[in-house]
């Protein structure tokens, strides 16, 4: 889109688009990268940051699975924080709580 990728807002635009939404702010960009938390506060959407098998946590699952409870702990910690501090609107352990958490919004 315009040579341009994230965290610019287009491709947020032309999905916006497709299906005739009028208000970004009724919109939800949930994504594992500081991209794509600024993709979605550059469009006007509500940005959501999923931390478990993120690139941002740069581990795979089996590893950060190995982590004692105090490890997995602080990794999530140091994730939400980095999603928090570039602008998410909330920040979730994984993609299956998505669903509830819009229920919310």
């Amino acid at each position: 889109m315009g040579g341009h990728g994230r965290p610019y807002p287009y491709m947020m635009f032309r999905n916006i688009d497709a299906p005739g939404v009028t208000d970004a702010r009724r919109v939800a960009k949930a994504g594992d990268t500081v991209s794509d938390i600024r993709e979605g506060k550059n469009a006007g959407c509500i940005s959501i940051g999923v931390i478990e098998g993120s690139s941002e946590m740069a581990m795979a699952q089996d590893e950060f699975e190995a982590l004692g409870t105090d490890e997995q702990a602080a990794a999530r910690e140091r994730v939400g924080s980095v999603f928090r501090a570039a602008g998410a609107d909330a920040v979730i352990d994984t993609f299956a709580e998505l669903p509830a958490l819009l229920r919310q919004l």
